[in-house]
């Protein structure tokens, strides 16, 4: 029926109020607390990774609108795929949180404010559901392009054990077995498993990309377990109780299929029905690519000055080679300086507008010039191949201070 919080981790692991214990727990109903923090408390938006300075942080939690994939189903199937891609036409899932209230709680702890229980069925916080496999889907929307330091963090309590995916990809896994012959108090239903990835290979960027989150599902037999083959070795526990924390409820015969009828004998669709379900909360953070500003520019008149040789980005001095610095020999033998002093139009002032461009975007930066020193010697290569001298000295040009231009040179 549920699991041993454990991990098997490509990722890193962290465990809310205390360290995640290789042990299982028994089918007995508890007592949970019936505080619940709000959806502002630390706890929600501050994971194993701590999201990085200047995040734009968006929140997701399970509940009603979470996608339920039905066509993943897998009746007694306890395997965890290495991937898991996401699945196209689900429906929503089913949301537990009033039965938990009003009618049973098989011992879940209550998952943070605006967060619900989440099952496959209606009634799957009963003992009526399959043991088996379910997935789960949220889409957490999209990451603009540029976008760095991308962090999913994600709290889940669970009946049983779950793996999560990002993107097919696979973050964590728990170990898959019944908790059974230990306080359920770390059982998965009512301690947190903390997952998080921070691998920008993991996360889908740019206009119109999604980011799908997968949980999946297992509800493993009562006292199930790897060693025993997944066998159905106990009943359903005595008592379930009214809410979180509310009075003792009788699971036979109304919370559990065929009422006294219940059966450990499982066949291809029925026996060892238990309750299912999961509850999640947690965030998607990343760091927006700079607000370009191009803004500043200063003019090869400046460079060529003596007294603002002091200005000149590290390494680069006046004496450096322009070859040496754009790879094309177009000013032979010539140093920066020469390029720069030299008058006239055509490839000359191709040349004195390109070193001044690749000075300026290595003193003012990106933000405030536009371009990467690499990006100058890039479209330097493009316009001199292709012969476009007049052009690329105006695309240079065009990035200097003037009234023209509305950009200033900032340095002494």
């Amino acid at each position: 029926m549920r699991g041993i919080p454990s991990k098997s981790s490509a990722l890193s692991l962290a465990v809310a109020a205390g360290a995640l214990a290789l042990a299982a727990c028994s089918d007995t109903a508890t007592s949970p607390s019936s505080a619940r923090p709000s959806i502002g408390a630390p706890a929600f938006i501050v994971g194993p990774t701590t999201n990085h300075a200047g995040s734009t942080v968006s929140h997701f939690v399970s509940n009603a609108t979470t996608q339920y994939c039905s066509s993943a189903d897998a009746i007694h199937s306890y395997t965890v795929p290495a991937t898991l891609a996401p699945i196209a036409s689900c429906g929503t899932a089913f949301d537990l949180e009033n039965n938990l209230l009003t009618s049973y709680n098989p011992g879940w702890s209550q998952p943070l404010d605006g967060a619900d229980w989440i099952g496959p069925n209606a009634l799957s916080n009963e003992y009526r559901t399959n043991p088996g496999s379910y997935v789960f889907q949220t889409q957490l929307g999209s990451i603009p392009t540029g976008a760095t330091f991308p962090t999913l963090n994600d709290t889940i309590v669970s009946d049983n054990a779950i793996a999560v995916f990002l993107n097919g990809f696979r973050v964590e896994t728990q170990v898959i077995t019944d908790c059974v012959g230990v306080p359920s108090s770390t059982c998965n239903w009512n301690q947190a498993f903390v997952i998080s990835d921070n691998n920008p290979a993991h996360f889908n960027t740019g206009p119109g990309s999604t980011n799908t989150l997968t949980t999946f599902l297992v509800d493993t037999p009562n006292g199930g377990t790897p060693t025993n083959s997944y066998a159905c070795v106990t009943n359903p526990q005595a008592n379930g109780t009214l809410g979180f924390g509310g009075a003792a409820v009788a699971t036979s015969p109304s919370h559990q299929a065929n009422g006294t009828a219940w059966t450990k004998t499982m066949t291809a669709t029925t026996g060892c029905e238990n309750p299912a379900g999961v509850a999640f909360w947690g965030s998607l953070a990343y760091v927006p690519a700079p607000v370009l500003l191009n803004d500043q520019g200063c003019s090869p008149g400046y460079w060529k000055q003596s007294q603002h040789f002091d200005s000149y980005p590290s390494p680069t001095l006046p004496t450096t080679t322009f070859q040496s610095v754009f790879g094309i020999n177009a000013f032979p033998g010539q140093t920066l300086l020469q390029v720069l002093s030299t008058g006239g139009g055509g490839l000359t002032a191709f040349g004195r507008h390109a070193v001044a461009a690749y000075l300026n975007a290595g003193a003012l930066g990106t933000i405030h010039y536009g371009l990467t020193q690499a990006q100058v010697i890039s479209n330097f290569a493009t316009f001199y191949n292709a012969g476009q001298y007049a052009a690329g000295s105006s695309f240079f040009e065009s990035r200097e201070d003037g009234d023209e231009s509305g950009r200033s040179c900032p340095l002494n």
